[in-house]
């Protein structure tokens, strides 16, 4: 997903304007869920605290369930996930604890069946007009899908999925707000992860890591900020794995950026980032790198009710096993449409090259979902998509094409 704001997850039914701040800037993979699904639950009220209870269900049928070249193996499978959420607003502040339990299982191949579990707690507190702060946390005990991470190519000799336990923590401090003249966003995030089987392997790829950002908004215009934006990402692995012949993945990055941010009208906002990434190893076996750096997003409101989101950016993720690091440019399209007061439907395509640092390898990554949604109460919404993913890769026995094929709904109070 391209790099978006983040910020306090807002309760099923509750709109917050998201916080256009850097804790999704430190890494676009933590960018929380801005749109508002159509379902508008009830709440149960205890005193200041209202209690949100959603169940989303998937039902879908998956003809490569391992993502593998060749021999691939289909499977039906199910997806429920109950969420019960309490949250108090204040004003324009916002506090939220909310714990969600998703459980996978698949027809053909049960020892593939898992649960998730998750938790995350989000502070939106605003002081006054000028001093805002943001507080994010996450613990999600939970799983890779099958041919994803760690098991890329070789999850079909796999017994069980991947466990891992994960816990994410950030904090965002603004100093002023969109009408001042000047701006002043820090943040700081911390990750750690930690792998729960296959331990001969997986240990070697626990890691914490640590991100800080600072970014100053200059307004040139109304409607128009220039900014420049400094980012610190330090990786630090609890294992070297001595058969690596480049020893620790230990790294720090910096990422520099000027830019610019607009609402040129109330249908058009985008962003553009330019500017350098500088990354580094502890182990001189390991290959420096540095180079060029960007992020572009732009939304469109053609019609009050449709939305088109476009975005590109380069970014570095952590190997998962070849090579240095992966070097990788995104670039995605959304459009959101609602026909009717009921019905509405959404494209969501996505484009990836990988490039492997260190290592041979290079992908070419296209992940494509089509989607109906029809409101048929307040409390339900009905659906049905397809989902499309194709990776293309010079070393061959990581290629494969995965079609799926969904029924969902979502119920509330």
């Amino acid at each position: 997903m391209l790099t978006q704001v983040a910020g306090v997850r807002a309760p099923r039914g509750v709109r917050v304007k998201p916080l256009a701040g850097a804790i999704a800037l430190l890494a676009g993979a933590w960018a929380l869920p801005q749109v508002v699904l159509a379902v508008e639950p009830g709440n149960v009220t205890v005193g200041p605290v209202n209690i949100t209870p959603t169940v989303e269900a998937e039902t879908r049928y998956i003809d490569n369930l391992y993502r593998t070249r060749s021999s691939e193996l289909s499977t039906w499978s199910t997806q429920v996930a109950p969420e019960i959420q309490a949250w108090v607003q204040s004003g324009p502040s916002l506090y939220s604890l909310s714990y969600e339990l998703t459980d996978y299982r698949y027809f053909s191949r049960h020892q593939e069946d898992f649960t998730d579990h998750k938790v995350n707690l989000d502070i939106d507190h605003q002081f006054t007009s000028r001093h805002k702060v943001a507080v994010v946390g996450e613990y999600l005990a939970g799983h890779e899908e099958s041919g994803t991470g760690l098991s890329e190519g070789v999850a079909g000799l796999l017994d069980e999925p991947v466990e891992f336990d994960r816990t994410r923590a950030g904090i965002e401090y603004t100093y002023g707000n969109r009408d001042s003249s000047g701006r002043l966003v820090l943040a700081a995030r911390a990750l750690d992860l930690e792998y729960g089987n296959y331990r001969e392997q997986t240990r070697y790829f626990d890691r914490a890591q640590r991100d800080f950002a600072s970014t100053f908004f200059m307004k040139v215009a109304p409607r128009t900020d220039l900014l420049a934006e400094v980012r610190y990402i330090d990786n630090e692995y609890d294992r070297v794995n001595p058969l690596s012949p480049g020893g620790s993945l230990d790294s720090e990055e910096f990422n520099y950026f000027l830019g610019v941010e607009w609402q040129a009208t109330a249908s058009t906002s985008g962003n553009v980032r330019l500017g350098g990434y500088d990354r580094s190893y502890d182990s001189r076996g390991r290959q420096d790198d540095d180079g060029f750096n960007w992020e572009l997003g732009l939304t469109y409101w053609p019609r009050t009710y449709s939305r088109v989101d476009m975005g590109a950016r380069r970014y570095s993720a952590e190997t998962n096993g070849l090579g240095d690091f992966i070097n990788t440019r995104e670039y995605t399209v959304d459009w959101n449409h609602d026909w009717s007061g009921r019905s509405s439907t959404y494209v969501s395509a996505a484009s990836l090259q990988e490039e492997y640092s260190g290592a041979s390898r290079d992908d070419d990554f296209i992940n494509l979902e089509l989607g109906y949604t029809y409101a048929a109460r307040r409390w339900l919404d009905l659906g049905f998509g397809y989902r499309l993913e194709d990776r293309d890769s010079n070393l061959r026995r990581f290629d494969y094409t995965r079609n799926a094929y969904f029924l969902e709904l979502e119920l509330s109070l």
